[in-house]
């Protein structure tokens, strides 16, 4: 590539990772479930004041084909890197700085997986070797389009 040439493929791999990491944030579900009248209000309004049967159940959580798509590509790396897979979760997905609570929240579910931490250096490593084969696939399926 080109010195002065933009890399506008590489920010949109970056944009649908970060969107992925807003709808698939690891924060979401405990503010979900702290919330749970509200949410039985709504289930409540839209079934006209009365539960849905229990065969029914509730209304599953809809999610946008774009973070979706990065989730089914995250879920595949998994199978065969799951430190790397971790580590995207933990970067797009968790709260605060990503070279400090994120790195500890990687090796928190690396843990209860029982895989080894990782290191700073690792992890980083980790990032940007995901990011790459999110890009791969990405680009694959841009081309099979």
């Amino acid at each position: 590539m080109a010195r002065n040439q933009i890399d506008t493929f590489g920010a949109y791999v970056r944009t649908r990772l970060e969107d992925w990491g807003r709808e698939f944030a690891l924060h979401r579900d405990c503010e979900y479930l702290g919330h749970q009248s509200k949410n039985m209000l709504q289930v409540l309004i839209e079934h006209r004041g009365e539960m849905p049967p229990r065969l029914t159940g509730f209304k599953p959580l809809e999610i946008p084909a774009g973070p979706q798509q990065i989730e089914d590509i995250v879920f595949e790396i998994a199978r065969l890197n799951v430190a790397r897979a971790t580590v995207l979760r933990a970067y797009y997905c968790g709260k605060g700085r990503r070279g400090a609570e994120r790195l500890e929240l990687a090796n928190e579910m690396l843990a209860s997986l029982g895989g080894e931490r990782l290191s700073r250096g690792r992890y980083f490593t980790e990032h940007e070797l995901g990011v790459a084969e999110v890009r791969g696939v990405l680009v694959g399926i841009a081309r099979a389009a």
